[in-house]
Formats: C-alpha cells, structure tokens, sequence
C-alpha cells in the first residue's frame, strides 16, 4: 500500500509538470513574441519576457501533434540566443548567459623547445590578453565564439591563430626568431596592450644580453643590469648593486629560485651568471609582487634555460677573461631535456694581472639543469650550480667563496585556470679568508657563510584576462655562520651563531577595472623566528652549557599599484610597497670589493629592517621611441652600521659594535629609448639621493651614505652596419661616491694614528667612461642538417684612458693626503663566441 502511494505521488508530479503537458498547435512563420502568445493561449500559461529583447526575432513554422510543451519552446528559441525557465507556474524567457571556455598551454622556442617567459597571448576581438607566467604557461577565459589569437614575444615572429571555441582547449604554442636580416632585425613595440601582470617588471632576454657591449670580453649578466638607468655601481669592476636608495645587501638576487648571497667572481669583475644558460631575466624595483620579500630594496630573477629538447648543441666562446662550454639536447624528445654548462678563468694563462689580486688567481663554475614531462598536465625539473674562487694576494694569502645552490621543481596543471609550482631549494654561500700572521704555524684562516634550506608552493589561479589572482606559502630554514677560525682550538674568538625559521603567506591579485584602470595588490605576512647562540653560559656546577636565545617577529607587508591608461601608448602608475628584511650583512662600507662577507639575521639585538616606498612614473610610446619619467620616495628604518675602526675578523662581540637608525632615499630617473631602425640605442640620466642618521655616529647628525651618487649619465647605442655586423658603444658619467678622509694624525706609541672629518663628507673625483665594439657574425654549413653559428667580437674598454679611482690609500706614516689607487685604463679585447 505504501508502494502504491509512492508511485502515485511520483505521477500525480510528472502530470503537474506544466512543461510535461501535450499540446496540439500549428504556428506559422511569424515574430517570436506573437508565437508565444498563441501558445499562451492554447496552453493557458503565463509566458514573462521582455519584449524589448525578443522584438526582433523571429521563428520558423511548426506544426506539433501531441508534443510535449517543453519540446515545442525549445524549437522555437532554436538559434534565437534565448532559453526559458520555469519559476512556479510561469515560463520565464531570457537570453542565454555566454558560455565562458579557456584556452591554456605553453608558449615554447621552435627552435629548443625553451619556455618563453613574458610572451603576450592575446584576443583582438575582445581586447583582452595575458602573459606566459616565468614558466612559460598562459590561460585565457572568454565566452564562446571564433577568435583570432595574436601571439607574440620580443625577438620572434608574432604569429595568428583561429580557434572556434565551443570548449575547454589546450594549445602548446611555438614562436620562431626573427631571422637575421636587416629588415627584421628592428625591434617594434608590440602592437598587443601588455598585461597589467608585468607593467612593472623590466625583463632581459638572452638575446638582448649577447647583444650588449661587452666588459672586458665577458658577456656579463650584473655589468648589463649596471648598464640599465637607476642601477648604480659604487666603482670600476664592482659587482655590488645600489638601486633606489638601497644598499647591496638589499638587492635578492635568486638563480632558479635559490638565493644567491655573493654574485661576484673576481671581487665583481664578473658575476657567477654564465651566460650560456641565461634565459630570462627579471628585475623588481617599482611594484614587488607578494609572492617576493626578504629585501628592502629590488628582486632580481634570473632563470636558467631548459635546454635543447629537440637536438643537441654545443655553445661556448673564449675571451681574454675566461673560456666556457655548454652542451644541450633532449633526454627523450620534446619531453625532456638537459643543459650542462662550464665556465673557467683564463688569467693564471694569460697573465693577466689587475690590482686586486694577482695573475694565478682563478675561479670556475659548473651549471646543470634537466626536465622532464610526466604527462601534459606535469613537468619535473632540478637545477645545480656549483661556483668556486681562489684568489692570490702578492704574499701567497688566499681568499676562497664560493656558491653551491640546487632546486628541484614540480609544475602541476590542475585544470586550465589553476597552476601550481612546488619547489625544494638548497642553497649554501661560504668564504675562507687567509689571516695574516709572522710565521707559518700561526696563520690560520676564518670561515663565514650562510646555508638554507626552502620549500615553497606558488599557485596561479587565471580567472580571467583581466583577473589573475596568486597565492602561496613559503619557509626557509637558516643555519648562519658569521665567523669562525677553523684551525684553532679554541673558540674564544669565533662569532656566535645562528639559526632561523623564516616563513610567509601571501596573496595577490592583478586585474582590470575598467578600460582605463590597472590595479595591482598583495599582502605578505612574515614570520622570523631565529635562534642565537649563547656564549659562556655555564650551569650551577661551573659547566658550559649549550643555550639559545629565541626572538620571534610577525609583520604584515602590504604592497599596492595602480595604473591610468589614457591611451593605448600611455600609462601613469602610483605605486607603494611595505618590505622587511630580517638577513643583514656586516661589512666595513670604504671598499666598494670586499673579501668578507658575513651574513647575521635579526635577534633580540637586532631589529629587522623595513621600508616604507613610495613612487610614480610615466611612460609614453610613440611609433620607434619609448620614454619614460619616475620619481621614488624611500624611509628606511633600523639601518645597520659599524662605529668607527670596527674588527669584523675575530670578534665575538661584532653585534655589540652595531648601531643603528634611520635612512631617507629621493630620486628621478629620465629614459628615451630609440627602438626601431638601424640605430637604436637608450639615453638615460637619474638623479638620486641617499641620507642616513644612525645612533653613535657623526655626532648623530645625519650625513650621505656611501653610496649617494647624485648625478648619473647613460648612453648605450647600436648600429646595424650589415645583416652581420653591429657597432655598439657605451658611455657613463656620474658623480664621485662619498668618502671620509683623514685631516690630521697623533702620535700614539710612534704610531701616526690618523683623524678623520666627519663622515662621507669628501667625494671621489668624478666618474665617466667610453666602450666601443663590434660585433661579425659568421654562418658556415657543417652537414646538410647542421650549421655552425659563430661570431668575434672586439672592442676597447675605457676608450680614452680614463683614470678612475678604485679607493684611497691611506699611509699613516706620514701627515699629508691619502694617495688614489686607480682602476684599469685603456684595454682592448677579442673574444669569440660559437654554437652548433
């Protein structure tokens, strides 16, 4: 009975299912709105519309037999763009809301298969568009429809796709490289709107890179970012980088993902970067995405090519400085691939002798990196770099550093909107100095470094063209070591250690308002819990014991950026970022080279560091020109300092000779850069300064930092002789840095003990300098598959001679001025670079 009460209940529903009901009805071919209303009549039910959106359509003639109602209205919206719902007892008839489908995948090199980073994919029709994330991965949500798709990339052919999008698509894209002839060679501004996502990053490629003058012969990743305007080099050769008010140590500087605490070779005559394996790289200054912190100052990308996943190739070249090798190709065919690159100094062969060390000094460095894919919706990848140092004073004491950083990668396509990266990175920065002693069996040597070890997961959610939201979290373990000897049995001299837990989440979102607003924001909560070790702590027995002190920090970080775009040429940008920093480098500030580095994080001792940043630009660009206004306000609190004549080496108590106060930076930067033609080139002036007033020193009176440069001058230019020669010049001026020299001596135990003025209160003479080369490409046929691609280039650093000083030399014997040690003067150069 219950049974049957059921199955009652379940018809007695289906008949009271007014679309169920069968109607007999012959409609002509007429409007839609009088259809419906002969079959309101027929049927006796309410049909609400608006009539507003129906008045033009129209419908075929039909003729239904007992036709269920439903199946009468469906063949009456056929291709009318509306459908019905019923609500009650009416039948409500609307417009179909679009179907909205994603076209996602990677945009890849033809030639290596290599992720292009920065490429634009980009609908016309809609004026929508993004760009491939540092992976190379792109997705784009628009409703159904057919579509012409631009693709295009810097350096490579832009190329149309069409796609009739009725679903969900995957499209793996590869570009060409322009070939190199005359007409193509000129580089054109994109006719594609960039993507608010990378308005504020400035991106180099490793063809922009290879085509920069050269330092000394060396294709050179840091003495190219010193090239660019705003970044500032303290001296000739140095690899330190001072940008918007920063100092060095507040630069991050990442190598697939791992930290890089020293990027100098030859105290910053060449940078650990081989160029080989360069394939992109990116620099922070303006807004600083959420998912980067650790640094007051800028974030410096650098990521290393894939290697060759569809044929293998050997690339190298030899300069005056050093020779490099690099072989790539696929491990199994546009699935995976390997790189492994070696660079080696040439001056213990040729001699070469510069002032800060002498002519057997060398340094060399390895880089590997392999990848492969899983299936289309994973990819692992594990990078290695392995760099080493040995310089040689003229006394045969020695400086060894080195960089050991490893990282292994797991890209993971959950769908077509949401990509993550998962990460475990080791990164491990040591240096050994010689110390100085009478005799043999004194001379022992003092250790510093820093190991981490991180693990991160950075997801990508694409929820639109104009809405990308990222979100993640971080953690990275410290073990710091600021100074140790490693030859003595005691440790009575040695630097307390550390060891810290430094970890964030944050989220970010990038989007379009509207036509003519850009919005760009993120918060980064950090938390730093570090560990110092406790010396002469002892227990009620007179026993040492082992103890540490524990401080904890959490700090929020919020960052924003806006943009007005009058006009597609146009953008105006206001932008403000909160960044601290809890790592910290102590060293003596009146050598721009230095041989030691030691790292100490933030304790109960040490505050950590932050800023508040705040800055606007302007950017236009007409047909071949791009130019470019910014202006930058900077406060930085709890800088570091050293007192005066400060021991770093052997000196537990370093921490208790640190002072501490507040910094102001100020600046603009000017920029027109020439993009299309045979000439092209970028002049470039910056104006900047940098105030600091720390406790204890200069009578507590504020004075410039040492790397206050006011007045800067930039002028980079290239001419395009031949479809294979290129002229290329390079010229700098700018204002001698901050010094403190002496003004008088005192006698102490027969001893001429210098008296210094107040600090950074004299400057260097002023700096400037002209590089010219050329550049000749050769192509010879080695097989009917293969070619050899090769070019020389040549080229005189310091064209007419100039003597710039590297630092003073102070000589307490007598009482008159310190002497100038100067840096290199004229120097020509050859170098060849190959790949086949």
């Amino acid at each position: 009975m219950f049974f049957c009460l059921i199955c009652n209940n379940r018809v007695n529903a289906q008949v009271q299912n007014p679309l169920d009901q069968l109607v007999n009805i012959n409609i002509a071919a007429d409007s839609l709105i009088n259809s419906l209303h002969k079959l309101e009549l027929k049927t006796k039910l309410s049909f609400a519309f608006d009539s507003d959106q129906l008045r033009s359509k129209r419908n075929l003639p039909f003729t239904f037999v007992k036709a269920p109602l439903s199946t009468i209205i469906d063949k009456l919206l056929i291709g009318t763009g509306l459908h019905y719902k019923l609500v009650g007892n009416d039948i409500v008839i609307a417009p179909k809301k679009s179907s909205i489908w994603t076209i996602s995948g990677h945009v890849r090199d033809a030639n290596n298969g290599e992720e292009l980073i920065g490429a634009t994919v980009s609908i016309p029709q809609l004026d929508a568009g993004v760009n491939t994330n540092q992976y190379g991965f792109y997705s784009i949500s628009i409703p159904a429809g057919v579509y012409e798709v631009l693709i295009s990339n810097l350096g490579y052919q832009a190329q149309k796709l069409k796609l009739n999008l009725t679903e969900n698509k995957e499209e793996e894209i590869e570009l060409f490289l322009k070939t190199n002839k005359l007409q193509e060679v000129e580089i054109k501004q994109s006719a594609i709107a960039p993507n608010p996502i990378l308005s504020n990053v400035q991106s180099l490629n490793a063809k922009q890179l290879n085509s920069a003058t050269y330092y000394n012969g060396e294709i050179d990743v840091v003495k190219r970012l010193q090239m660019q305007n705003g970044i500032k080099a303290l001296s000739e050769g140095s690899s330190g980088l001072f940008i918007r008010g920063g100092n060095a140590d507040q630069n991050l500087i990442i190598l697939d993902e791992a930290v890089v605490y020293n990027p100098s070779h030859l105290y910053g005559l060449v940078s650990v970067f081989n160029p080989d394996v360069v394939n992109n790289i990116q620099v922070y200054r303006d807004y600083i995405p959420a998912n980067y912190g650790g640094r007051l100052s800028s974030v410096i990308v650098n990521r290393t090519t894939e290697g060759n996943s569809k044929e293998f190739h050997v690339n190298g070249g030899v300069s005056l400085m050093s020779g490099r090798l690099a072989v790539e190709g696929p491990i199994v065919k546009e699935r995976g691939s390997y790189v492994v690159a070696f660079r080696r100094s040439l001056l213990d062969v040729f001699h070469s002798k510069f002032k800060l060390f002498n002519p057997q000094s060398v340094y060399y460095d390895i880089n590997a990196k392999a990848n492969f894919k899983v299936d289309k919706d994973n990819t692992l990848f594990y990078s290695v770099y392995y760099g080493k140092d040995r310089l040689l004073s003229e006394n045969s004491y020695a400086n060894n550093w080195g960089n050991v950083t490893s990282t292994l990668r797991w890209n993971h396509i959950f769908n077509s909107r949401v990509f993550l990266n998962l990460s475990a990175i080791y990164s491990d920065y040591s240096n050994l100095l010689d110390l100085n002693a009478d005799t043999l069996s004194q001379k022992s040597q003092w250790n510093t470094g820093v190991k981490d070890m991180t693990l991160k997961a950075d997801y990508t959610y694409f929820r639109s063209p104009t809405n990308q939201i990222k979100f993640g979290i971080v953690g990275t373990y410290h073990r710091f070591s600021p100074g140790e000897a490693s030859k003595s049995l005691s440790d009575e001299f040695n630097i307390p250690k550390d060891r810290s837990l430094e970890s964030a989440l944050y989220f970010a979102q990038e989007l379009r308002l509207n036509k003519y607003f850009e919005l760009s924001y993120g918060l980064r909560l950090g938390v730093f819990v570090n560990a110092e070790q406790m010396k002469n702590v002892f227990d009620q027995q007179g026993n040492r014991i082992e103890k540490e002190d524990v401080k904890s920090f959490v700090n929020p970080e919020p960052r924003i950026n806006i943009s007005y775009l009058p006009d597609s040429r146009q953008r105006l940008f206001l932008t403000y970022n909160r960044s601290y920093q809890y790592l910290m480098l102590v060293q003596n500030s009146t050598l721009a080279f230095s041989s030691l580095e030691p790292w100490i994080p933030a304790s109960t001792s040490i505050k950590p560091q932050y800023a508040n940043y705040f800055s606007a630009g302007y950017t236009f660009t007409p047909d071949k020109y791009i130019f470019s206004l910014n202006g930058y306000y900077k406060k930085l609190y709890n800088q570091m300092d050293l007192i005066g004549h400060a021991q770093i080496i052997q000196n537990p108590a370093i921490r208790s000779q640190l002072r501490f106060g507040r910094s102001r930076a100020y600046g603009m930067e000017a920029q027109i850069t020439r993009t299309e033609g045979r000439l092209s080139g970028t002049l470039a002036y910056s104006y900047s300064r940098v105030y600091k007033k720390i406790a204890d020193l200069n009578s507590n009176e504020e004075f410039v930092a040492n790397y206050d440069i006011p007045h800067e001058l930039k002028l980079s230019a290239s001419f395009q002789v031949t479809d294979r020669l290129s002229l290329q010049s390079f010229f700098i001026y700018s204002t001698g840095r901050p010094l403190t020299l002496p003004v008088g001596y005192y006698q102490h135990d027969g001893i001429n003990v210098p008296i210094f003025e107040k600090r950074n209160q004299s400057r260097f003479p002023e700096f400037s300098r002209l590089d010219v080369s050329a550049q000749y490409h050769f192509e010879n046929k080695l097989t009917k598959r293969r070619a050899l691609s090769s070019f020389v280039s040549a080229g005189i650093y310091n064209l007419y001679n100039r003597k710039n000083p590297l630092y003073y030399n102070l000589n307490s014997a007598g009482m008159g001025t310190a002497s100038i040690e100067y840096a290199f003067g004229i120097y020509p150069w050859v170098a060849y670079s190959f790949k086949f």
